[in-house]
């Protein structure tokens, strides 16, 4: 594999975090696009990291002409900030998926070796547009329908999303770029707004709400007595 970053103390990272790891052999870096996409054709690799600012719009210009270079090659975009227009033109440019950059370099080897294996490093958000743009509005977008009046944050709708994915908590951490208690705690404020005591449970509900919307309020006709307090 070979990588390509502008910033040496990421590369020397990269360099001793693969040491560790036989069957990864990081066998050229570059520092800048340019240079990185000669350095794919000369050693066809199996596997290149490419470091970017995601707002570059030329990034996707790269990989395409990396991609035509070497079209074995996986490329796995790492991203210093998130932006999913941005992502999905690296996914259509040639890309295997992307990474933000500050994942924790443990991390790096499996997914390196699930790309390697033909799999795609793309988040779960990420994974739901694709398959809504290829397959055009239907049920990808149906099932991502939220109530108009809710006691649930947009956050807490994201949680309860993943969790219908059968999400874990690191998992649903890893995808919000959350830590595993705010997660938990979301978690729990969405069972005492939503009423349950478990994920399925919590599941049942929303999808119940997608389907029928809150339950009506009462009208009042006059006639009864105010609450206390009116």
């Amino acid at each position: 594999m070979v990588t390509v970053d502008g910033d040496p103390l990421a590369r020397r990272a990269l360099r001793s975090q693969l040491a560790a790891e036989p069957d990864l052999e990081l066998v050229g870096e570059a520092t800048d696009p340019s240079a990185g996409i000669d350095l794919v054709s000369d050693q066809q690799p199996d596997l290149a990291l490419f470091a970017v600012t995601a707002r570059d719009r030329r990034t996707s210009e790269a990989i395409g002409d990396m991609y035509t270079a070497s079209p074995k090659t996986r490329i796995i975009v790492l991203a210093i900030e998130r932006d999913d227009d941005a992502q999905m033109q690296f996914l259509k440019a040639g890309a295997a998926g992307w990474l933000i950059k500050s994942v924790a370099l443990e991390v790096l080897p499996r997914v390196l070796r699930g790309v390697h294996a033909g799999e795609a490093a793309v988040p779960r958000a990420m994974c739901r547009r694709v398959v809504s743009e290829a397959i055009g509005p239907g049920r990808a977008d149906r099932n991502r329908l939220r109530p108009v009046r809710s006691s649930l944050t947009g956050r807490e709708w994201e949680v309860v999303d993943l969790l219908a994915e059968g999400a874990t908590t690191a998992a649903i951490a890893g995808e919000l770029q959350l830590s595993p208690e705010t997660v938990r705690t979301h978690i729990k404020h969405v069972f005492g707004k939503l009423g349950v005591h478990s994920r399925d449970e919590a599941v049942r509900h929303v999808e119940r709400l997608r389907r029928e919307g809150p339950a009506p309020r009462p009208e009042r006709d006059g006639s009864g007595p105010l609450p206390q307090g009116q």
